[in-house]
């Protein structure tokens, strides 16, 4: 086994693939235990590349340590299948490691822009309820005796929001009702019944 993997010029595969491997899963370790990785570190490069950089996901670029390791990992197990077990020789197993990994790499980046534009998607500010038809979730108090609690849809995902009115009875639960005004600051909103 140990021929296999580090015999001839097989290392030249098999180091980067286990590097790679092995820092992708310390990353996954840290990130399921809650860490932001403790073996983060930046990369300051002076390079104008014409990107928005308020654009969710730039964090995780072409030179960053997860595509960089991932570079790695397609780069070293595709290689070393091309080099054991294609009959190309050493140039070509290279030449398909080269290109699996800035394929992987790319793959990577892609994902994790992808998966952070959708948890960006679901950021609402509690002024983009105003205007809003909700529904009554936790029935609302007349004006002054608590709150209550709606549901509403904004940017095509449901949002709970604590709830207020200024009328004199009380809104019972299911009731459709229309957002007046949003406090940002306490993350309530002001809700009247809808005709």
């Amino acid at each position: 086994m140990m021929d296999i993997l580090f015999g001839d010029l097989a290392p030249w595969f098999t180091a980067p693939a286990l590097l790679g491997t092995g820092f992708l899963m310390i990353q996954l370790v840290l990130g399921e235990l809650g860490g932001d990785g403790a073996v983060d570190f930046d990369i300051d490069l002076d390079i104008d590349l014409e990107m928005n950089a308020d654009h969710p996901g730039m964090e995780f670029g072409i030179l960053s340590i997860q595509s960089i390791s991932a570079f790695f990992m397609g780069y070293g197990w595709i290689g070393f299948a091309a080099y054991r077990f294609l009959s190309v020789g050493f140039t070509g197993a290279a030449v398909i490691a080269v290109v699996a990994g800035v394929g992987v790499a790319w793959f990577m980046v892609y994902m994790l822009r992808s998966f952070l534009k959708l948890q960006n998607n679901t950021n609402v500010s509690i002024s983009q309820a105003v205007g809003l038809v909700g529904e009554v979730y936790v029935s609302v108090p007349p004006s002054g005796e608590g709150k209550g609690e709606i549901i509403l849809v904004i940017n095509q995902s449901q949002h709970n929001y604590f709830a207020i009115q200024e009328g004199e009875e009380q809104i019972a639960t299911h009731t459709r009702v229309r957002v007046v005004r949003a406090d940002a600051a306490s993350n309530i909103i002001v809700v009247e019944p809808t005709p």
